[in-house]
């Protein structure tokens, strides 16, 4: 698929390029790569670029490579087709539970395997057991012996989407060994990972750092936030503040909505909900499909309702989930937990309200990172 990348794309792709080459070529062991880039600025495009680019440069190396993706809302499926969107048919993109359940015993060169991460690392508590069957002992091969196999024959290099979920877990470390990539390249916004300068000058270790103020510059993410704007404004006694902050998300979507006509868009712009956890969370939700309720926003279309809200949560998923990131969907309010705090792409999402008090930075930045 022939893509204009932006100029910082361009730049990281090539830094990218140039820190695989090296690493590649050092014979040490658990030799690592730190992507970091911001929410928004297309980092799913600029590792494809890079695959594609260190395929090109070094012919003669035998390469394949692992794409892990977060198990958060089927993100293993979106990083598959946008990759395979973007490759156009070469290199080759498979997913783990699709075709290597057995009848495959090597990922063969170049080709692109994507695993759901999270399913993956499940092991029974008290026999230590694996406890997907795609990792389990049997008569058909596993993936631990896919990987073995392959190793036999090429190099692999691991790329972890949104590295930061559980980096330093002890379940991801086995992954890590059982893959045994020659080189493992961590994407996030908000890497975790640590490495000395002595692990960097000895080769070992690279970073690719992309600036955010260069992707404000190219109209990628926004350039700033605005927080509770106009809220004392709106005035009613008998308003509790939950309502007062509901109703100046109403409006400001409004709001936008009339400026992106006049702007003869078709977007649509969405605002995000997010709510507490357990019982604290029940009673938020009640109170929000109320005030939704009463402006004629509901989930169905029944009676006086719209179907303009829509439900993510582990326990309650909408069905008009699929296409709630299209630009013109016609959902105007999403209310979730935490599903959307990684990787999750909706340039229409504009409005965060946030019910939830959170303690972790990386959460918290990945979480506005969805509006930005």
């Amino acid at each position: 698929m022939n893509i204009n990348l932006k100029n910082y794309q361009e730049k990281a792709v090539l830094e990218l390029t140039d820190s695989f080459k090296k690493l590649l070529l050092n014979n040490e062991k658990d030799k690592v790569c730190v992507f970091q880039a911001p929410t928004g600025s297309g980092k799913t495009l600029m590792t494809a670029k890079f695959i594609e680019e260190i395929i090109r440069e070094l012919p003669e190396m035998d390469l394949c490579f692992i794409w892990a993706s977060p198990g958060k809302g089927e993100l293993h499926l979106q990083s598959k087709h946008s990759l395979e969107k973007i490759f156009g048919g070469s290199p080759r993109v498979s997913l783990a539970q699709e075709e290597f359940t057995g009848a495959r015993e090597r990922i063969v060169r170049n080709e692109v395997m994507v695993v759901n991460w999270e399913k993956l690392w499940s092991k029974d508590s008290e026999t230590q057991e694996w406890k997907v069957i795609l990792m389990k002992d049997g008569e058909k091969i596993n993936l631990r012996e896919v990987w073995q196999k392959t190793r036999e024959q090429r190099k692999i290099i691991l790329i972890i989407d949104e590295s930061q979920i559980g980096s330093n877990a002890e379940r991801i470390n086995e992954l890590r060994k059982e893959i045994g990539a020659e080189v493992t390249l961590e994407m996030s916004a908000t890497p975790t990972i640590n490495f000395s300068r002595a692990d960097e000058a000895l080769g070992k270790a690279a970073f690719v750092l992309v600036d955010p103020k260069d992707v404000i510059d190219e109209g990628m993410i926004k350039k700033e936030l605005i927080i509770n704007e106009n809220i004392d404004q709106i005035s009613d006694e008998e308003k509790d503040s939950q309502e007062v902050v509901l109703e100046a998300a109403y409006q400001k979507r409004l709001e936008l909505e009339k400026l992106f006509t006049k702007e003869k868009s078709n977007i649509n712009p969405l605002v995000l909900i997010q709510i507490p956890t357990a019982e604290a969370g029940e009673d938020k939700i009640k109170a929000i499909k109320k005030f939704l309720s009463d402006k004629g926003i509901t989930e169905q279309k029944e009676g006086k309702g719209n179907g303009k809200l829509a439900i993510w949560l582990a326990e309650q998923k909408s069905e008009t989930l699929d296409w709630v990131s299209e630009p013109d969907n016609e959902i105007e309010f999403l209310i979730f937990k935490q599903a959307i705090d990684t990787g999750w792409d909706c340039p229409r999402a504009h409005i965060l309200v946030k019910f939830r008090e959170t303690h972790s930075e990386t959460f918290e930045i990945q979480t506005v990172g969805r509006i930005l």
